[in-house]
């Protein structure tokens, strides 16, 4: 009786287990992709209102008196917060058409393909690196690989609507793998293809081994680009040059020593570049194009998120201790109502772990 009695309980260990597998797969496969629908609608709205807003803000009176204050609000337009819509890709080849998110980080591509913010904006000068899942999600990215060069990809933004045609790889593909060390595909290389579009994901499905990249190539002429407005920064980010102002302007270090202020003007007259670095800034300056941004890995959310993993483990626990909890009380007592008391709280709590579980893996 007691063999027999260990056999039946580790049996329906088994049965729950793989009903709550059966549960997650379901999840990540259509759970998520509704989701992420839900999502496109708000945005696609979101987009269609912005676009609208910058209408009328064209055809208005112009209520500043400089040129540059009038940039300044477009850039507020185009540079928004992450997971904010910024433009409509529509990729006909692969029947794809999704509303393109501020930022690559989890939360937002879970709403759609994300934009890399340290790259110029679609249409703008540059390369323009757009990150999106191939599972899950909606798998925006999922078909990439059947891109074939000269497919077009077709996107709109604040600034107008611009079309992209895929670059031929090795081989004659649309595409090319990469390792996720290799970051040169986000590189502003304006001697080869000078004003692009990168797509990069995942590969093969269901890991985060490697990246697939598709390059495309702006058809015409590109629009004026627009730097993203400065951040308010502390006063600390003064004395390294690093944010808040030119790096060609020469900051003057408050009560520094004389010897100090000596070496820095000697070791300037030693090195013989300082002329072309300021011919390089003035250039800059007449025709604004993208600095380039160090960059030291894809930061894209498609590895999975190491911060989801506590919750993950907590709501677990929570969801076994709600499981043997129902199952004690319904020994004890009667089963179908304890089954029944049960079943919300627990289908609650499994619903909150899969969402934290689903962020831990890679897409």
């Amino acid at each position: 009786m007691l063999i027999s009695r260990i056999f039946r309980r580790i049996g329906q260990a088994m049965i729950v287990l793989g009903s709550l597998t059966l549960l997650f797969v379901l999840y990540q496969l259509w759970g998520t992709g509704f989701l992420t629908e839900r999502y496109q609608e708000g945005l696609e709205d979101d987009f269609e209102d912005l676009v609208e807003l910058v209408e009328e803000v064209a055809v208005a009176p112009e209520q500043s008196e400089t040129e540059s204050e009038s940039d300044l609000d477009l850039a507020e337009f185009l540079w928004r917060s992450e997971g904010e819509a910024i433009a409509q890709l529509n990729i006909p080849a692969l029947n794809l058409s999704k509303t393109v998110v501020a930022g690559v980080g989890v939360e937002a591509l879970r709403k759609g393909p994300g934009h890399y913010s340290h790259t110029p904006l679609p249409g703008m000068p540059g390369n323009s690196a757009l990150a999106g899942h191939r599972t899950t999600w909606g798998a925006p990215f999922g078909d990439i690989n059947k891109l074939e060069p000269g497919d077009e990809i077709l996107i709109q933004t604040v600034q107008g609507s611009f079309t992209y045609r895929v670059v031929e790889q090795m081989g004659g593909r649309g595409h090319f793998i990469i390792s996720p060390n290799r970051l040169d595909v986000l590189d502003q290389d304006f001697d080869t293809y000078p004003n692009r579009m990168t797509l990069i994901s995942c590969h093969p499905k269901l890991t985060a081994r490697q990246r697939i990249i598709v390059v495309a190539e702006l058809v015409g002429d590109p629009a004026d680009y627009y730097p993203p407005p400065k951040q308010p920064t502390f006063s600390l980010n003064l004395s390294f040059g690093i944010e808040g102002g030119d790096t060609s302007t020469p900051i003057e270090p408050a009560d520094s020593s004389s010897e100090q202020s000596t070496s820095e003007q000697i070791t300037m007259q030693d090195d013989p570049p300082p002329v072309e670095t300021n011919t390089s800034s003035a250039e800059t300056t007449e025709d604004p194009i993208p600095e380039p941004a160090e960059v030291t890995s894809f930061g894209e959310g498609l590895e999975g998120d190491k911060d989801a993993i506590a919750p993950t483990i907590a709501w677990g626990i929570a969801v076994f201790m709600l499981l043997i909890t129902t199952f004690f009380v319904g020994n004890r007592w009667r089963k179908w109502p304890s089954y029944l008391i049960g079943f919300f709280p627990f289908i609650v709590a499994v619903a909150i772990w899969f969402f934290h579980l689903e962020k831990t893996l890679p897409s």
